[in-house]
């Protein structure tokens, strides 16, 4: 959000707009979200995790719930089911911290 000095009397803030969110990011939310579409369990990123990012399947199972409670560990208040909205799956997914780029091997 921006403000500028109007006049010399007052200060306007601008809002930079609502963010878009991609529809490809919509398109794998909804793939593996539950079957109201409103929420992720921590099967369904475990799903994602094995078939598109390509996971060992007992790594993808441990590592799912885990990502989901370092995401709700900065919410409050917690949420009472441990699930991912579409705003948590899109910081998940552009999170380096917990989405690390693939690790190439010369």
């Amino acid at each position: 959000m921006g403000s500028k000095r109007m006049c010399g009397f007052f200060t306007r803030m601008f809002s930079a707009g609502e963010v878009r969110l991609p529809d490809e990011v919509k398109d794998l939310f909804n793939r593996y979200a539950d079957a109201d579409a409103s929420a992720m369990s921590a099967e369904g990123l475990r799903r994602f995790l094995v078939e598109v990012q390509k996971e060992e399947e007992a790594e993808g199972k441990t590592k799912a719930g885990t990502i989901i409670n370092q995401i709700q560990q900065r919410k409050r208040p917690l949420p009472k089911q441990p699930h991912l909205s579409l705003d948590d799956f899109y910081h998940f997914l552009f999170s380096p911290d917990l989405n690390p780029p693939l690790k190439t091997e010369a």
